[in-house]
């Protein structure tokens, strides 16, 4: 009788542990839920534009290659949103943090230029292989090196988290199409809608509970505040 009280007890405990850290997490779970299903219907919206493009000749690559960076940059800058939560409503430089991420994600297609050697479009996205910034293993790498600078430049650690939302939401929206490339290894399989968003909402609040630690340990939340 003493043991099973003792677990609830625990489990109780537990469960308020977990309340408090939901909370302190998601202090508005309303508009969190309404960011993450807004990101996801950006993404759906973003493949069914591309899918309709598809069947275009004249200009086509254009209206694709704009409609993709598009979608792309509205991804990143939904899931820093998710991140910053309710605070970016009213804050310039929270809301420059989310343009800033919608930047870096946009970004990530400059390397069709860089390996194509040209600023041609039809050059670019007709490449044999794949382009390095497509390199998924290199993001862990990259977070890893900029947190671990982020201990003498705290803005650095709000730039890893940056770069690990931007830059990894790319990745898993582009492995709708051709899987992650997780080099030297090989790529993934492509990954079905519903996973590749469902992975993209799970990293932004993966992130939001990274960020709200950040904030607990420095005051400096943005990257536009270097130190």
């Amino acid at each position: 009788m003493t043991s099973t009280v003792q677990i609830l007890i625990g489990m109780l405990l537990i469960n308020g542990l977990i309340s408090q850290d939901l909370y302190h997490w998601f202090p508005a779970p309303y508009l969190t839920f309404f960011l993450c299903s807004l990101l996801s219907m950006v993404c759906l919206l973003g493949d069914y534009i591309l899918v309709k493009l598809s069947g275009i000749q004249e200009n086509g690559n254009i209206l694709r290659a704009v409609t993709d960076s598009t979608t792309h940059a509205s991804v990143g800058a939904l899931v820093w949103a998710v991140a910053e939560g309710y605070e970016f409503l009213g804050e310039k430089k929270k809301w420059l943090n989310v343009l800033f991420c919608a930047f870096l994600a946009a970004s990530v297609d400059l390397d069709h230029f860089m390996a194509a050697g040209s600023l041609d479009l039809k050059k670019a996205l007709h490449l044999q292989h794949r382009p390095p910034f497509h390199i998924t293993s290199l993001i862990p790498a990259v977070v890893f090196l900029c947190w671990i600078i982020g201990y003498y430049r705290p803005s650095m650690k709000v730039f890893s988290l940056m770069f690990l939302a931007s830059w990894l939401s790319h990745h898993l929206r582009d492995a709708n199409h051709r899987g992650l490339w997780l080099a030297p290894f090989g790529h993934t399989p492509v990954f079905p809608s519903v996973v590749y968003i469902f992975l993209i909402v799970v990293l932004s609040l993966i992130v939001r509970i990274c960020y709200c630690h950040l904030q607990t340990n420095t005051v400096h939340t943005s990257i536009f505040q270097i130190v």
